[in-house]
């Protein structure tokens, strides 16, 4: 009995290769879609990076090293375990994570992604510095607020009651 259920199982797949579609992808031909949760290769945008190294700091695997005084961003694609952690704590949201998985290397250093601001370019950090005000508060945008009296706040009750 045994014999017999092999023989019909075999003659099953057989049957579903002959006649269904291949089980593989003619991949040069047809490029794989890679679907919306696909987790895949980290990219920054180095001109919105504020180099606070909350992604460093939070990645489980080390595999991010930012420096804000050469103003560069690296990842190791080695070490990378893709779990996403350094895209959502961004606070400037300058990370993202790409349907594309990083490319096939042959020795550690290929690994190695740096990414540098371009020469000329002002760090966000630096322009957020030079918006603010030296009093250190932020200014208010808008008219000027006049302070209210107590007797202009009654007057307005008692023209609205009556």
């Amino acid at each position: 009995m045994r014999l017999t259920e092999r023989f019909f199982g075999i003659g099953k797949t057989i049957t579903r290769s002959l006649v269904g579609k291949p089980a593989t992808l003619m991949y040069p031909q047809r490029p794989r879609v890679y679907s919306d949760a696909t987790r895949g290769k980290v990219e920054n945008e180095i001109e919105r990076c504020i180099f606070c190294r909350m992604c460093e700091k939070n990645c489980p695997t080390t595999a991010l090293a930012v420096s804000k005084e050469k103003n560069e961003w690296e990842i190791d694609s080695l070490k990378c375990c893709l779990c996403r952690r350094c895209v959502e704590v961004c606070p400037v949201k300058c990370l993202s994570m790409e349907n594309v998985y990083f490319p096939a290397i042959r020795t550690r250093a290929d690994g190695m992604y740096l990414t540098v601001l371009p020469h000329g370019v002002v760090p966000a950090y630096q322009k957020a510095k030079a918006a603010k005000p030296e009093g250190g508060k932020p200014e208010k945008i808008g008219t000027p607020e006049a302070p209210a009296s107590e007797s202009s706040a009654k007057g307005v009750e008692k023209e609205e009651q009556g």
